[in-house]
């Protein structure tokens, strides 16, 4: 008896260990840096249907965080373009428009935006800039826009938003956040692999 006790104990811990470890994998994609004040805030494409980026974008912007507001994004269908949505939405929650721009791309990867996206920034002058992007993507995203702007800059800041499909702790036990993971986390090593 004395026996299958310790037995249940040990399997207990490693059941921990695996939960701790899992829990810090999901925290592994998450960046989120101390903010001040910037030169701009970048909302990169991908949106929800909610539009969480660009609102959690116009909370920093209304926080005097920066002064101009940048929407990133691609076609989403016929003569309409994410970024241009992006724009009314930022418009329609108090931004006035001389305060955004907005880049259409036609990118099909963090990396083909980043690459479309900083010269814009630097041809701007930016040296300081937010990146507004989901959670989970914020590591990767961070990574590959530091790469991209290189030691002439701008640099960056994460700031992750939190949205419905992805909380890094206890990932696996909801099918769609168990998804999440495994995308980001097979784009990560792509990423890394790339580099």
């Amino acid at each position: 008896m004395r026996r299958l006790l310790w037995v249940a104990v040990i399997l207990l811990v490693l059941a921990a260990s695996a939960v701790f470890g899992l829990d810090a994998a999901g925290r592994a994609l998450i960046v989120e840096d101390p903010l001040h004040s910037a030169d701009a805030i970048l909302v990169l494409g991908g949106e929800t249907r909610e539009g969480d980026r660009v609102a959690h974008a116009v909370q920093l912007y209304k926080r005097g965080l920066a002064p101009l507001l940048v929407v990133s994004g691609t076609p989403v269908g016929f003569r309409t373009h994410e970024a241009e949505v992006m724009q009314r939405h930022a418009e329609f929650l108090g931004v006035p428009a001389a305060r955004i721009l907005a880049v259409k791309h036609n990118a099909d990867s963090t990396r083909e935006e980043a690459a479309i996206v900083v010269p814009v920034l630097r041809g701007r002058g930016l040296k300081e800039v937010i990146l507004v992007t989901s959670n989970y993507h914020t590591a990767r995203a961070k990574r590959i826009f530091t790469k991209a702007a290189g030691p002439s800059g701008p640099s960056f800041l994460a700031s992750p938003v939190h949205e419905d499909s992805f909380e890094p702790d206890g990932w696996w036990k909801k099918r769609r956040h168990a998804k999440t993971f495994v995308f980001e986390a097979i784009k990560t090593v792509w990423s890394a692999i790339e580099d």
